[in-house]
């Protein structure tokens, strides 16, 4: 947290998908989320979509998807451009690993656009590994497929290559 600001995270309620579409969309329009798909995933069981809430407005969000017993998948993380770079997505992940932690989850997955150094950087620090990459996977654009193992004790090898 570099700006000294605690976000509010907690998760997301059917009153705030108006406020929140937006922000899905604007990093993951390929999606095509829309207010009846984010009503089905916060209703889901496999799903938990997560709100960091700054002074009473919605600033990002997570979204897990538990992919079987003991991993989950983060399907997006975002924050508005106007509040980036301020540890706000740090705090997200960190979240994130400790909620997930909490519900005996072993490892989390996700994929980030090859191009995107940014969260590259931010998954790195948080000790994501690259396990593979898909070339062409979205909007032609390669993917890097990472990967934390929640459970130092176990050795350092990727559960899969993607």
């Amino acid at each position: 947290m570099r700006n000294g600001v605690f976000l509010d995270i907690t998760l997301v309620e059917e009153k705030d998908i108006k406020e929140i579409l937006p922000i899905i969309l604007r990093e993951f329009a390929y999606t095509k989320m829309n207010e009846k798909k984010v009503l089905r995933r916060i209703h889901g069981k496999n799903f938990r979509i997560f709100k960091a809430v700054e002074a009473g407005k919605i600033i990002g969000f997570i979204e897990l998807e538990k992919l079987d017993f003991d991993s989950v998948r983060i399907n997006g993380l975002s924050i508005v451009p106007e509040k980036r770079r301020n540890g706000f997505g740090k705090q997200l992940i960190d979240f994130a690993v400790e909620f997930l932690k909490k519900k005996n989850i072993r490892r989390i997955f996700l994929l980030v656009r090859q191009s995107n150094t940014e969260a590259k950087k931010l998954y790195s620090e948080a000790g994501f590994k690259i396990v593979g990459t898909e070339p062409e996977k979205f909007e032609g654009e390669t993917v890097e497929d990472l990967e934390l193992n929640l459970h130092s004790e176990e050795e350092e090898t990727p559960s899969y290559i993607g």
